[in-house]
């Protein structure tokens, strides 16, 4: 209101008149993999200025200190793996982490919000979700890794020819397991 371009509208219940003040701007956030709707992208590109705020591992110290698990580290070595084998639009924000005040709440996070996320980024291409979260492994053999189990399938009699490569079972360690951090905070 105020301006050149000033516009008000009638609200349709009240009837009242309503329009902005020039003063208020308007903040929103928007993940980057979510600019995939092409038209309202361009719309609001048109409208608004973008800045990205990229992931910070630095503002889950405290949180660190909180629950014993070192944080920084597993959000940038998850990020760093996320970047090699996707991209870095796709990269997940400390935001997840920063209410963490336990180990309890961080495997919540990585059980609940990071792995079925990874399993939406990757198209359930577990071998690639392994790697991301350090569970990967060049050998055929069962598997019990710090997040993910994996066992071979065998083929049904009269389907298995030798030539076929293995299969495998994936599944997430159970709540009792527990989750194990050392492939993300090692090496």
């Amino acid at each position: 209101m105020g301006q050149l371009n000033e516009l008000k509208v009638r609200l349709p219940y009240s009837g009242d008149e309503f329009g902005v003040p020039s003063n208020l701007h308007i903040l929103a956030t928007m993940n980057t993999a979510d600019r995939s709707i092409a038209l309202l992208d361009t719309a609001l590109r048109r409208r608004f200025t973008f800045r990205e705020i990229a992931p910070d591992p630095s503002v889950l110290e405290d949180a660190k200190e909180k629950c014993g698990l070192d944080l920084p580290r597993i959000l940038k070595t998850l990020n760093e793996r996320i970047e090699y084998l996707y991209d870095r639009e796709h990269r997940i924000g400390h935001a997840y982490f920063t209410d963490c005040q336990e180990p309890e709440d961080v495997d919540a996070v990585m059980r609940d919000k990071v792995i079925p996320l990874l399993a939406e980024y990757f198209f359930e291409d577990w071998g690639k979700i392994a790697a991301v979260l350090g569970d990967a492994v060049s050998h055929e053999d069962p598997v019990t890794g710090g997040f993910l189990k994996r066992s071979v399938i065998k083929p049904p009699p009269g389907l298995a020819d030798g030539d076929d490569l293995p299969r495998f079972r994936w599944e997430v360690r159970s709540a009792d397991e527990g989750f194990v951090y050392t492939g993300l905070t090692e090496g």
